[in-house]
């Protein structure tokens, strides 16, 4: 018979989403969602990381350089650019600590919050959206997969009963055309022999007749199963596809909420589109084109070249000295002076009738702390005034460039002076009027600050108002451009010139230009 076939080798799987239990790499797919969130806030991270240590390297480059350019050789302008590499620097830092913060705030955050509302865990540690959709396309295919098995049944059943239908063929074929006898043997057969030959051969015959029934209703039944799982694969198709449809839904929208998020890193990671990148290489090249040569030289050569002021030689009077001695370095607690050297601060002359000492128009250097005296370094005897004769002495100790940078000297108790300030300020000035002392020194001094050293300067822009509260102090509005001429001392402050005019300002109330 033309149906006999194999078994094993009538059915190959096809590994089709429609057999039982296939639909499972589907609901798999809910799982792999859940991880892929966490991969994805997981490569998010990282890169922040990246851009967070690339911005402390920028940074601490930048710190190293400032303090090595600080105390190298270089000046002036050129020196300004050599900076204007590091500013870059320094704002690069801020640009990409900016790119960092906002892929954890923005895209990080958006992720977990999306994850922790699209995907729920049970007790049991199983997403319930999973289960949810396994259930229903258990409940889909359940009837299905019922016929599905009663159609391998019955296949099975069918096959078996051809099988006996060939071996009781076979047997039978071979009962009547037995020459297991030679023809002298067969005459001499008696008939109980024959009778027990024809009985065998009726019995093969009847075993496959009844083979020949199994095969006959086993191919029926066959043949109905197929018609019935047929009938019902139109339902089943359908209930399958609705099931399906629901976790495509699910699925479309992970995919398209991972587009955006990609695209939200793309709009964190693309800096040409920050408006302050442009900003920063327009103020680089415009610190670097500020770099003048001509300026630099020729404020060399009034600092520290031939343009340079010199005290020349000149023929001197002698006169009579009367020395003052202060001590050197602090005094100890209690008052008392520590041991050790006396230094020669000035001299003047000695007469008959001294003049009465008034300490006035003696202020403090503004280099210091303003409104108190500083608490450390010499006392220094600047000048008495009075009587007949008027002598403005002059200090025995060379001049350093610390005592360039000072703007005023005075006579003052550095101990004393921590809570009491210059007591000369305020309260010997009216004594000091009513001994006549006249305000051309104070004049003088002024003078000498705001003297303007014509040497080049480095422009700064003001980032705050700023109003001077002494004459030597410039004032200036935000956004004003000014000239730097020296960089900022131990107490912040720097000398500048404003239209002309030279004075202090605080160093954090600028920046460079």
């Amino acid at each position: 018979m033309s149906h006999h076939s194999d078994e094993n080798a009538i059915y190959a799987s096809t590994d089709s989403f429609w057999e039982v239990g296939n639909y499972k790499r589907t609901t798999k797919r809910v799982e792999d969602g859940n991880r892929l969130c966490d991969d994805l806030m997981k490569l998010i991270s990282e890169r922040a990381e990246i851009e967070k240590m690339y911005a402390k390297s920028l940074k601490e480059w930048a710190k190293k350089w400032t303090n090595i350019i600080e105390k190298g050789p270089e000046y002036g302008t050129t020196e300004a650019a050599w900076k204007g590499v590091l500013i870059e620097a320094e704002q690069r830092c801020e640009l990409h600590t900016h790119v960092k913060e906002n892929l954890i705030n923005n895209v990080h955050c958006s992720i977990k919050q999306w994850q922790r509302d699209n995907y729920h865990k049970s007790m049991m540690g199983q997403l319930k959206e999973k289960r949810d959709i396994e259930e229903m396309f258990k409940k889909a295919q359940k009837p299905w997969a019922k016929m599905f098995e009663r159609v391998n049944k019955c296949r099975a059943d069918y096959h078996n009963a051809c099988k006996s239908e060939r071996s009781a063929q076979n047997q039978e074929r071979n009962a009547g055309g037995d020459s297991s006898l030679s023809p002298d043997q067969e005459v001499k057969k008696s008939s109980i022999v024959v009778m027990h030959n024809n009985m065998k051969v009726k019995k093969l015959q009847d075993r496959v007749t009844k083979a020949k029934e199994e095969v006959a209703k086993g191919k029926e039944k066959y043949e109905h199963s197929l018609r019935e799982i047929s009938d019902y694969n139109p339902k089943y198709i359908e209930e399958m596809t609705y099931v399906f449809d629901k976790a495509q839904e699910s699925e479309s929208k992970r995919l398209v909420f991972f587009k955006e998020m990609l695209f939200a890193t793309h709009k964190c990671l693309n800096i040409s589109n920050d408006p302050s990148l442009p900003r920063i290489y327009e103020e680089f090249h415009h610190t670097v084109a500020n770099a003048d040569y001509e300026k630099d030289l020729k404020w060399w050569s009034n600092n520290h070249g031939v343009n340079m002021p010199m005290n020349w030689p000149a023929f001197e009077e002698y006169s009579e000295e009367f020395r003052d001695i202060s001590s050197k370095g602090r005094r100890l607690a209690g008052g008392q002076i520590p041991e050790g050297a006396i230094t020669l601060l000035n001299q003047r002359t000695v007469g008959e009738d001294l003049p009465e000492y008034t300490p006035d128009l003696h202020r403090i250097s503004k280099k210091g702390v303003k409104g108190a005296v500083s608490g450390g370094g010499d006392v220094t005897l600047t000048g008495v005034k009075g009587g007949p004769a008027n002598h403005t002495t002059t200090s025995a100790q060379p001049a350093s460039k610390s005592a360039d940078n000072n703007r005023h000297s005075a006579i003052s108790d550095p101990q004393d002076s921590q809570e009491a300030g210059n007591p000369f300020d305020e309260e010997e000035e009216p004594q000091s009027q009513n001994n006549g002392v006249s305000g051309d020194d104070d004049e003088w001094d002024y003078v000498e600050r705001t003297y303007d050293p014509n040497k080049p300067g480095v422009p700064v822009r003001a980032l705050y108002d700023y109003e001077g509260v002494e004459a030597d102090e410039l004032s200036f509005k935000v956004g004003d451009v000014f000239d730097k001429l020296e960089d900022e001392d131990e107490q912040g402050w720097c000398m500048g010139r404003k239209d002309g005019h030279v004075g202090l300002y605080p160093a954090n109330y600028v920046e460079f230009a």
